[in-house]
C-alpha cells in the first residue's frame, strides 16, 4: 500500500517525462522515462481512468528493475511512487508527440 512507504522513499525527487500518449476508447498508452539518481529509467504504461478512478500499470525493463535493486531500493515501491506521481499529474510532456493529452489532464 502506498501509505506504507518508508520515509527514505518519500524524499526521492522523481523527474517524470512523458514522451508519447496514445488515447484509446478505454485506456491510454504512455511511454516515457523517469530519473532516479541520475539514471534514466524508460517505461511503458497503460492508464485507465474510467470505472473506479485513475489507475496506471507501468512496466520497466528487467535490466532497470535490477539496477534499482542494486541501488538498494525496492523496485516495486519505486514504481508505485512513479504511478502515484503520474496520476497526480506531476510530470512533463513532449508536446510534439502527444495524442489525446486532454485525457491526462
Amino acid at each position: 500500500m502506498i501509505s506504507d512507504i518508508p520515509d527514505e522513499y518519500s524524499k526521492i525527487d522523481f523527474k517524470i517525462h512523458i514522451k508519447k500518449v496514445s488515447e484509446g476508447p478505454v485506456a491510454s498508452k504512455l511511454s516515457g522515462f523517469f530519473l532516479l539518481d541520475n539514471n534514466i529509467v524508460n517505461f511503458k504504461a497503460v492508464a485507465f481512468g474510467r470505472i473506479g478512478g485513475q489507475n496506471i500499470n507501468i512496466k520497466i525493463s528487467e535490466t532497470k528493475y535490477n539496477l534499482i535493486k542494486k541501488m538498494g531500493m525496492d523496485p516495486e515501491t519505486i514504481l508505485s511512487l512513479v504511478q502515484k506521481k503520474i496520476i497526480e499529474g506531476d510530470m512533463t510532456f513532449d508536446e510534439k508527440n502527444l495524442k489525446g493529452r486532454e485525457a491526462m489532464e
